[in-house]
């Protein structure tokens, strides 16, 4: 499961990387979301039945207070001072936003690929 994860989450800043929210997946009436118009999403592929947030990978770094929310991945804390994609989406630059996003992305990876080499160690 952790390595799934991990798997994904590169993919993630792969897909940032090479600008892939900038283009248009579902619609062109509305912006590409993080997260929800990403790969990383349970529901990217609009043929499939829709499933629920819970079904995600990224569920757990989703604060109990906040996973009833509307898009509950828009409120994983990205960083020390607790801002989340739907603060920097109401408050902050879009620089901003991507910033905080790809250094929680790296830090996310860097975390998950030490816990695979601690636990290859006390195997």
């Amino acid at each position: 499961m952790a390595s799934d994860l991990l798997k994904a989450l590169k993919h993630e800043l792969t897909f940032l990387d090479q600008h892939g929210y900038g283009q248009q997946f579902r619609s062109s009436w509305r912006p590409t979301l993080l997260f929800r118009d990403s790969p990383i999403c349970v529901n990217f592929n609009s043929s499939d039945p829709i499933r629920p947030c819970t079904a995600c990978r990224l569920f757990q770094f989703i604060p109990e207070e906040s996973r009833s929310a509307f898009i509950p991945c828009h409120c994983i804390p990205l960083n020390k001072n607790d801002e989340t994609i739907a603060k920097l989406y109401k408050a902050g630059t879009q620089q901003q936003l991507d910033t905080a996003y790809r250094q929680w992305l790296l830090r996310t990876i860097q975390e998950l690929e030490e816990r695979k080499e601690a636990s290859h160690e006390d195997a």
